[in-house]
């Protein structure tokens, strides 16, 4: 407070040092314009008769006649009664009426516009104290209210600006279940996947970043730059710690009795799932029909969910399917073809996409 009305008060002694002195000081009326006009004009005369008389034109008793009667009007124009110029009294009421005002305007516009609370030293509660507070609020009212999306996107940039990128992430995913094409909820929780993978690589936890970054290749087309630039880091964590990472590689066709009921832009998904157990894909790369046959490269960076790799099995099936709906879930009527069982590491698997759903 003390330190508030210091201020104030210095800036107000600055107003009053730039709009007093104006006032204070003396001020004096310029001169009759019209003298000032004439004396122009009678100089003028006599510097022509002196050009005149240097030049021969008129002889030096002539100059000296006409100098006079010049000399006669210039004391006439001032003996006429022209006041001379006057000097004003500052205007001291004015001046001490804006000194008294100005400050008690300040205060009291400043009591009822302003937020006289602010002062207090309860209202300067630290920015992360007030987030912490907020996001407990949050989570609160979402375990009453489950299905709430903007509710979830709130909490999970609330706890990104903590810093806390894993629940952060968590928080956007139940928002993208809510919301599944909000494309800035999706840029988003990529962005806190990849800020939870920067804190785990910094600690040097690097098994932990290149979960995190795994994740956000299945949102990544596989060609893209960003792509390149998640894989480029996720190498580098493996190699900074030690971590293996299992492919498999191999040849996508068509078979040639099919081309007809497809089309050069359908999408074609190829993807590693486990032999036994649960099938959800363990690695998925996209590509379209006018691209097959399709060479492809499927290892653990490609991993739907932490801790679900290739490498994690000792056997998987490589599936290859067309959508023409770009539906990732198998459909009636898409077009698949699967592999043998292989071991990770595999180099030579071949598929042929042959089979129709239905």
């Amino acid at each position: 407070m003390t330190l508030f009305v210091a201020i104030a008060a210095a800036l107000t002694a600055a107003a009053l040092l730039f709009l007093l002195p104006p006032l204070l000081r003396r001020r004096t009326t310029a001169p009759d314009a019209r003298v000032a006009a004439n004396a122009a004009i009678y100089r003028e005369q006599l510097d022509e008769l002196a050009a005149e008389l240097q030049g021969g034109a008129i002889a030096h008793d002539e100059f000296e006649r006409a100098s006079r009667e010049i000399e006669h009007r210039i004391v006439a124009e001032h003996a006429d009664g022209s006041p001379a110029p006057a000097t004003h009294r500052p205007p001291l009421a004015a001046a001490l009426a804006l000194g008294l005002l100005l400050p008690l305007v300040v205060a009291l516009g400043y009591w009822q516009l302003g937020e006289p609370r602010a002062l207090s030293p309860e209202s300067a509660q630290p920015p992360a104290r007030q987030m912490e507070a907020l996001a407990q609020r949050l989570s609160a009212q979402l375990q009453q209210k489950p299905d709430d999306a903007e509710g979830w996107t709130l909490l999970a940039r609330a706890l990104a600006s903590l810093g806390k990128y894993e629940p952060a992430a968590q928080a956007y995913a139940r928002a993208l279940q809510l919301q599944p094409e909000n494309r800035d909820l999706l840029v988003e929780f990529v962005k806190a996947l990849a800020m939870a993978g920067s804190v785990e690589f910094d600690a040097r936890n690097y098994a932990g970043a290149v979960s995190y970054w795994e994740r956000i290749l299945h949102f990544a087309p596989p060609d893209s730059e960003f792509a390149r630039t998640v894989n480029a880091s996720i190498a580098e964590a493996r190699q900074l710690g030690g971590i293996s990472s299992a492919s498999l590689q191999g040849i996508v066709s068509l078979d040639p009795a099919l081309k007809k009921r497809v089309s050069p832009g359908d999408t074609v998904f190829v993807l590693a799932r486990p032999v036994d157990g649960p099938k959800m894909p363990l690695a998925v790369v996209r590509t379209t029909v006018e691209k097959l046959p399709y060479a492809f490269t499927l290892d653990d960076s490609m991993a739907m969910a932490p801790g679900a790799t290739i490498s994690s099995h000792q056997k998987v099936v490589v599936a290859a399917r067309i959508s023409k709906s770009g539906n990732a879930l198998s459909q009636k009527g898409d077009i698949e073809g699967t592999s043998a069982p292989v071991v990770p590491g595999a180099s030579d698997v071949k598929i042929v996409i042959s089979r129709i759903v239905n």
